[in-house]
């Protein structure tokens, strides 16, 4: 019964998203840009085991937005505190000479109508 009632909760957990917002603002942005497209999207969504990744510019800046889409926030957290992550932020440290500060926010939505 504990088992089925589990389930149940895990399925109406609301999705949850890893937002990472990247200052570009000391680097070639159309680099940045055509790396994230070819390489490090899909391989971020893959190590991160999300269900799906995207990415936008925030318009008339230097900002730049990556999007992951969890099942719910259990699965975000783990993906968060997991070593596939800590292995791309060196990567991608390694890559930019560590000129592109990051943040990480972990969001669960609360309603979807």
């Amino acid at each position: 019964m504990y088992n089925i009632i589990l389930n149940i909760l895990n399925k109406i957990k609301m999705t949850a998203y890893l937002i990472v917002k990247s200052d570009t603002s000391l680097v070639n942005q159309k680099e940045f840009d055509h790396w994230y497209q070819i390489e490090h999207l899909a391989e971020a969504k893959e190590a991160l085991s999300s269900l799906n990744a995207k990415r936008v510019w925030i318009q008339n800046t230097k900002f730049h937005l990556a999007i992951y889409k969890f099942q719910n926030i259990n699965d975000a957290q783990r993906a968060v505190s997991s070593k596939n992550l800590e292995k791309l932020i060196k990567k991608f440290d390694e890559k930019w000479n560590y000129q592109v500060k990051r943040t990480r926010e972990l969001i669960e939505l609360s309603q979807e109508i």
